[in-house]
Order: structure tokens, then sequence, then C-alpha cells
């Protein structure tokens, strides 16, 4: 029997994923893509689990595509639907209502430079590195990363790295602001843990709606946004978690919120 791609642990209501293909440096193999499909939707769907921390094993966070699949070509209905199915996880990911963690312990490569990307916090280690690699191989970048790297650090340098295939160390990453912190190798997944602790424990409804306000502030036009705005501020204002922060604020103490 294989074992999982995909490790999951549970620490309270923070959940982590761990890429656990290290020989194949956590590359998106179709077993890996099929348990990110269970997995990822799992966690979104289910109540009690408020925030997500996504990482790797080994050396590396994720080499991308499994390349072997394209050695004798693929059909346009088998690339299709390959695609469609990595897409159902990915929404949940990019656009799911609460907060996502990604811990870049090593490589970050292709589809992985995507997945990378695809965090709300985006924490890498020292030695980390992102390379777009798909014009290496002839194929078009994927895994929304034209997109994710286009808003992080604008349009022009987002096709320089794609197109020039231009490998980002840690360092330039941070400094381009394509990720959110760089942290010692040694202490990445306990800050990222810490993190994830914090945000989980934090008010989920408010956390949610903040990401989706960010997200469509790039597509809409402004009285829509505005209206969207609203919207998020009467639902948050009438919640439960809204009540005990505005409580625990003038009575002095930590508030205690329950992620609705």
């Amino acid at each position: 029997m294989q074992n999982d791609a995909v490790e999951r642990e549970e620490r309270g209501a923070l959940t982590i994923l761990r890429l656990c293909r290290p020989e194949k440096m956590n590359a998106l193999t179709e077993q890996l893509k099929h348990e990110l499909g269970q997995h990822v939707p799992a966690f979104f769907q289910n109540p009690d689990a408020r925030c997500l921390v996504i990482t790797g094993s080994g050396g590396a966070f994720c080499a991308g595509g499994d390349l072997a699949t394209l050695r004798d070509g693929q059909s346009p209905a088998e690339t299709r639907a390959r695609m469609e199915r990595s897409h159902l996880w990915a929404k949940y990911l990019l656009s799911g209502t609460k907060p996502v963690i990604t811990a870049v312990n090593g490589a970050a490569a292709g589809a992985g430079f995507g997945l990378a990307l695809m965090g709300d916090i985006i924490l890498a280690s020292e030695d980390a590195y992102f390379l777009p690699g798909f014009s290496a191989v002839g194929v078009a970048a994927d895994l929304a990363l034209t997109m994710t790297l286009s808003r992080a650090v604008g349009t022009p340098r987002a096709k320089d790295i794609l197109l020039s295939n231009r490998k980002i160390k840690a360092r330039e990453a941070l400094e381009m602001g394509m990720i959110s912190r760089m942290l010692p190798s040694e202490s990445l997944m306990s800050e990222a843990i810490a993190l994830g602790e914090k945000l989980a424990a934090g008010p989920t409804l408010a956390l949610g709606l903040t990401k989706d306000l960010v997200n469509q502030s790039f597509d809409l036009p402004l009285d829509a946004y505005l209206a969207r705005e609203i919207a998020a501020q009467v639902e948050t204002f009438a919640s439960a978690d809204c009540i005990e922060g505005v409580d625990a604020f003038f009575s002095k103490r930590p508030p205690q919120f329950q992620g609705r």
C-alpha cells in the first residue's frame, strides 16, 4: 500500500498539510494532487477548522508538476481534465474565506511556485528559492501563478521572472514583496505554527471577509467594491466575535473569539 502523499496534522483549529514525497521533491504527482483535492476542501468545509498551513517535507517545498506524465505527450482532453481537477482545490486556497499560510521550506518550482503563492501569508526559509521552470519545458505557467505573481510584484517584474525563467532566492523575494517573511530554516515551522495558531484563534469571519475584500479590490468597479465592503461590515458587526472583541477591549482583557 502506498503511503500518504499528503500528511494532515490537526492542532485544535489549526490544520497542517505536509507534502510527503521528498524523494521526488514533493512533485505534484497524481496521487499528491488527488490527496490535496480531498484535504483542502475538507478543511474549508469544516466549521471547526480555522487556519491552514501548507509546507513540504525534506529539503523542498514542491518541485511542481510530475514531468513523467508529459514524456509521451497528452491529449487536449487529458490536459483539460487534469487542470480542472487541480483547479477544484486551488480555488479553495485562493478564494476560500479562511486564512492560508504557505511555509516554503526549500525549492518551489513550476506549479510548486504557484502553490506557494496561494498563501495569504507566505513564509520562506532563508535557503528557499522560487523558479518558474515552465518555459524550460515549453509550457505555459499554471496554478494561477501569472495572476498571483503579477499582483505580488507587478506586471513588468512578473513577466521578467516568468519569461526569462529567473531563479529568485528568498532574500530577493522578500525585497520585491513576493513573500511575507523570511525566516531561519530551523525556525520556519515553529514560526508558521505559532502564526497559524494565532490566526486560528482569531475572528475567522472577519479574517475571511478581509481576505475576500483584498482579492476583490483588483477586479470590482469602485461602487461594487464599496457595496461589498458594506456587506462585510453588516455581517461582522452583527457577529458574536465582534461583540466579544468589543467587550474584551473595554474590559481590558484578551478576546476569546469563537470564529463566528
